[in-house]
């Protein structure tokens, strides 16, 4: 194992992951960070409250990891979007750049954090600036999201997309893990929708 972020949410889920550690330790030999009676804090591992950023996307105990998150993506397609803006492409090639170099990495955030409207509204303004090089569109959006053999352009509308991709994502976690105890089951309940 190398790193293993975990989330205890009171002291009876401290301490059976203490049991579990104990009991991996004695199966395997491995050690949380060597030897557990040099640690002067009373959990042999650091404790990190406020913002922790694991895998690239930011988590926290209190609000503004979303955000925070959103934006450190949004900065990152905006550099991509400059990057392509240097060379003259077409109206097809544009869209096949924002399917597939922007897209990804907007979409590897909502495996965890919903699409935020205010995210939503700038993911727009930033694909149609990125393919009109202005902020004046010269065709109206829903035609450029159309199919090229109905008439339009076919503009991935990525908000639409990152919001069915949260959404399947949170159904098929909830399908697998029938669990009434598991968060996504309480989201699902919270919004009201059956399960």
């Amino acid at each position: 194992m190398d790193n293993v972020t975990l989330f205890c949410t009171d002291g009876k889920s401290v301490q059976s992951l203490l049991e579990a550690c104990k009991d991996f330790g004695k199966a395997s030999g491995a050690k949380i960070f060597g030897c557990w009676d040099l640690c002067k804090e009373p959990l042999p591992f650091p404790i990190e409250a406020g913002l922790v950023k694991i895998l690239g996307i930011w988590f926290a105990d209190q609000g503004g990891a979303a955000a925070k998150s959103w934006n450190e993506r949004l900065a990152k397609v905006k550099q991509k979007l400059g990057f392509w803006s240097l060379r003259h492409l077409s109206i097809e090639g544009k869209a096949l750049v924002l399917r597939n170099d922007a897209l990804p990495v907007l979409q590897y955030v909502t495996q965890a954090w919903p699409l935020l409207a205010n995210v939503a509204r700038a993911v727009n303004s930033m694909v149609f600036h990125f393919v009109w090089h202005s902020k004046m569109d010269r065709v109206k959006r829903t035609v450029m999201h159309k199919e090229q053999r109905k008439g339009g352009k076919a503009v991935p509308d990525i908000p639409t997309i990152l919001r069915a991709f949260f959404v399947c994502g949170s159904i098929g976690i909830t399908l697998l893990n029938k669990n009434k105890d598991h968060s996504a089951y309480r989201v699902f309940r919270f919004f009201q929708l059956p399960v």
